[in-house]
């Protein structure tokens, strides 16, 4: 862990939860290259990423979190997240968006829902972005690591 200072050149500002381990930690994401989801998603990276640097909530230190330890990386609308909301499954108010309609379920029991690019890069890489289908979500965006996948299923395609 270091200090953020000497990073003026970063910007902060996506608001994330990462989750490895029996660790969950909150911050703000550094965009160097792209500044919304939206650009990230348009201008998505030839590679996954490596690493993601966060700076710690309600602190000055930045953490550098390699991919490989992590579950996934949820872009969040808020930091308290929404305890009593039950996520909805295979519902019909979604975001329309193309790509591949797949269900997660992670080794921690967790299952989510989402909308992945169609791509050599979704197959390929260790990890990949998902759009959350829950219009009432929390996250707007997961980055998802496949090692802590224990199934995954195609529940369809959408084309705009």
């Amino acid at each position: 862990m270091t200090p953020a200072e000497g990073t003026a050149e970063a910007v902060w500002s996506e608001k994330v939860v990462i989750k490895y381990g029996e660790r969950t930690l909150k911050g703000y994401l550094e965009h160097p290259a792209w500044g919304s989801i939206e650009d990230l998603l348009s201008n998505a990276p030839l590679n996954s990423p490596r690493t993601f640097r966060v700076r710690i909530l309600d602190t000055d230190v930045v953490e550098e979190i390699q991919t490989s330890e992590i579950k996934a990386v949820f872009y969040v609308n808020s930091f308290e997240g929404r305890p009593r909301h039950t996520d909805l499954h295979f519902h019909s108010r979604t975001p329309t968006v193309p790509g591949i309609w797949v269900r997660l379920k992670f080794i921690d029991g967790e299952i989510m829902e989402g909308i992945v690019a169609n791509s050599v890069r979704y197959l390929l890489d260790p990890g990949f972005f998902l759009r959350p289908t829950d219009p009432d979500s929390n996250n707007k965006l997961v980055y998802v690591v496949k090692s802590w996948l224990i199934d995954h299923r195609v529940l369809g395609v959408r084309k705009l």
